[in-house]
């Protein structure tokens, strides 16, 4: 089949040709954190189906925004990674997201699906500055078999995959109640656990997060 095109001498229309398929944008988010599985990117996409999933990685690979590589043994596994060219797209996608917080509700949609990834991107959006200039903390976050953490340090935010070196605080559960929790600096109601670190430092870290109001 034919990929679309609209056909137009414009900018945007060709960066829609590239980009404007359904899907196609949520795959890069979950890329700008770093290479992951084909497993990885159809977890993190229910709804999307193994067909058209494969489709849209191999259009993102022939558009040069996307590429393939085998990590070393042993793990072994073939990933997909954002070229440079696919790198550029992280100003769009965040500004994007930054306009989609409009539309967001609190609490969260019992029926929408959250992953950690766009937690992860939750966590640099809802970050304050304001609040966290005397708060140095590494939190690790683990929500079934995936795990990542955010580190506070001189009043900045890094929020990486993977578990931390030396977290000061574990938390884990449902993404979406990690979310609830942090926004009202308590793990009360959310089936959110403690695993490390003290209810005090939770709340410490909480408030370096809020919801944007406008």
């Amino acid at each position: 089949m034919t990929k679309r095109s609209y056909h137009q001498y414009c900018p945007l229309a060709y960066s829609l040709d590239v980009i404007g398929e359904r899907w196609t944008l949520l795959i890069v988010r979950d890329l700008l954190f770093g290479p992951r599985r084909y497993t990885d990117l159809l977890n993190g996409l229910p709804g999307i189906g193994t067909n058209l999933l494969a489709k849209r990685l191999k259009e993102l690979e022939q558009s040069g925004i996307i590429a393939q590589r085998t990590l070393p043994p042993p793990a072994s596994s073939t990933v997909y990674e954002l070229t440079e060219r696919g790198r550029g797209l992280q100003d769009t996608i965040m500004g994007l997201v930054r306009w989609g917080m409009t539309y967001v509700e609190m609490p969260p949609p019992e029926d929408d699906f959250m992953g950690t990834v766009p937690a992860m991107h939750a966590f640099n959006l809802l970050f304050d500055r304001t609040n966290s200039s005397h708060t140095d903390m590494v939190c690790e976050v683990r929500v079934d078999h995936e795990i990542f953490h955010a580190e506070l340090r001189d009043g900045q935010l890094k929020v990486r995959p993977g578990p931390a070196e030396q977290p000061d605080l574990i938390i884990s559960g449902p993404i979406k109640g990690i979310i609830q929790s942090i926004l009202c600096a308590s793990v009360a109601e959310n089936d959110v656990w403690i695993r490390q670190g003290s209810p005090d430092q939770f709340e410490q870290f909480a408030a370096a997060f809020q919801f944007p109001t406008a």
